[in-house]
């Protein structure tokens, strides 16, 4: 196998962990240099947020956005200097921002300062917290759409995968779609760690400042396909990724497709950063997939050569 055969993963919020990126920084100067170039770029120590917050810090979502974006560029940064080069990236939620900088469209210090900024925007949409997210297991799509719907205030937020759909809305009306759900059989319903209602129309308003910051920096070439969480196509153009990514804010996330799209390229990918959310669904996809989690230095042995 060559070594440009991977695609890279990104993971998204709920896959954040205290320490995350920390036996990188320590071993790999690429990824030092990657945690102190965020340092310098904007107005908190990510790095103090990756290696010392506790979960209840890292959970903010204006902390959670910066930390797991600049911790999983630093392992993708030791895996290119191994030579491991992707042709195909993609992220869930806000991975799909680390996948942009990572393909070559934003430089690492743009991309940082577009995700603080969207973290803060998400917070002041639900300066309350009266938003929620929750993983709906072993129930079929169309039972949560019409249950939902019947709620309200209540939608599906990411198609993850054959068997789990993620809901998001007003958490009494989440709880409630859940209590329902688990009464017409879901095998399990779990409130995520995320701190509002993402990927619904209350984030409309952020996206509209989202966009204005996405024009703002400047884009590139790029280096590889990105696949859309929003279209689960690929996507080479700038202007086509930038529009994705602000819809992505307040439309639903198509992972269980953007799998199926991902697949027809091949069947060989690397997670890169904490948690190994999508490797589980990879493997809950097809058994045939070969995925690689790596979150810590020693999962570097695990790669296939």
């Amino acid at each position: 196998m060559s070594q440009n055969d991977y695609t890279f993963l990104f993971p998204g919020q709920g896959s954040q962990r205290p320490g995350m990126g920390k036996g990188f920084y320590d071993q790999y100067e690429e990824a030092r240099s990657v945690f102190e170039r965020a340092d310098s770029a904007i107005d908190i120590s990510v790095s103090g947020l990756c290696f010392e917050a506790d979960e209840d810090e890292l959970r903010k979502t204006e902390n959670t956005q910066p930390a797991l974006f600049t911790a999983s560029y630093a392992v993708f940064t030791v895996l290119s200097g191994m030579g491991i080069v992707g042709n195909f990236f993609a992220g869930h939620s806000l991975g799909e921002y680390t996948a942009v900088t990572a393909a070559g469209y934003l430089s690492f210090e743009d991309g940082l300062r577009v995700v603080r900024r969207r973290g803060e925007l998400m917070r002041d949409c639900d300066p309350e917290s009266r938003g929620g997210m929750a993983a709906v297991i072993g129930m079929d799509i169309q039972v949560i759409e019409r249950v939902c719907g019947e709620i309200g205030d209540v939608y599906p937020a990411n198609y993850n995968s054959p068997v789990q759909t993620v809901i998001t809305g007003v958490k009494e009306k989440v709880d409630r779609a859940a209590d329902e759900l688990k009464r017409l059989g879901a095998k399990r319903v779990v409130t995520l760690k995320v701190g509002g209602p993402f990927h619904s129309h209350f984030m409309k308003d952020a996206a509209h400042e989202l966009e204005r910051e996405l024009e703002a920096v400047e884009w590139h070439r790029g280096g590889g396909s990105i696949v859309s969480n929003v279209t689960a196509r690929f996507a080479r153009d700038a202007a086509v990724i930038k529009a994705n990514l602000v819809s992505q804010l307040y439309r639903p996330v198509l992972w269980n497709q953007t799998m199926k799209t991902l697949f027809e390229e091949g069947d060989r990918f690397i997670e890169s950063g904490p948690g190994g959310v999508l490797k589980g669904l990879f493997r809950a996809y097809s058994r045939e997939a070969h995925v690689f989690s790596v979150e810590k230095p020693d999962d570097l042995n695990t790669l296939e050569g």
